[in-house]
C-alpha cells in the first residue's frame, strides 16, 4: 500500500498528516519527510503527527517515529502523535512506546485553523 505524507504549518507549528501503511517499504519516505519538517522547525515549536489515516505500522515505522522524536528533542521541538487507529495504538501499548510519545486522542489541529 502507498503512503501519503503531507504537512502544513501555522504560527510555527507543523501538522503532518500520514495516510496508509508504515512498513519496511514506506518507512524511508516517512523518515525523509519528518526529517525535513523537524530540521525546518523553530526551537520551541511543535510537530504534530496525525496518525488517524494509518492502518498499520510495523517495527520499522516505530523506529522512524522514535528517531524523529529524538531528532525533535535534540532541536527543542515538541513531537506529538494524534489519533492513532486501534491497531497502531495497540502496538504502542504492547511495546511500551505509549509512555515514550505524547499521544492525544483527537485529530491534529494547527492552532488558529
Amino acid at each position: 500500500m502507498e503512503l501519503n505524507v503531507s504537512s502544513r504549518s501555522h504560527d510555527g507549528h507543523v501538522s503532518v498528516i500520514v495516510v496508509g501503511e508504515i512498513d519496511l517499504y514506506t518507512a524511508p519516505r516517512l523518515h525523509g519527510e519528518l526529517t525535513v519538517v523537524i530540521d525546518n522547525a523553530a526551537p520551541g515549536s511543535r510537530v504534530i503527527i496525525d496518525m488517524s489515516g494509518v492502518d498499520f505500522c510495523d517495527s520499522t515505522g516505530m523506529n522512524v517515529l522514535l528517531t524523529s522524536l529524538r531528532q525533535a528533542t535534540d532541536r527543542d521541538v515538541g513531537f506529538e502523535l494524534t489519533a492513532p487507529q486501534p491497531a497502531v495504538k495497540k502496538i504502542l501499548q504492547v511495546t511500551g512506546l505509549d509512555s515514550v510519545f505524547t499521544i492525544s486522542p483527537g485529530q491534529a489541529t494547527v492552532p488558529g485553523e
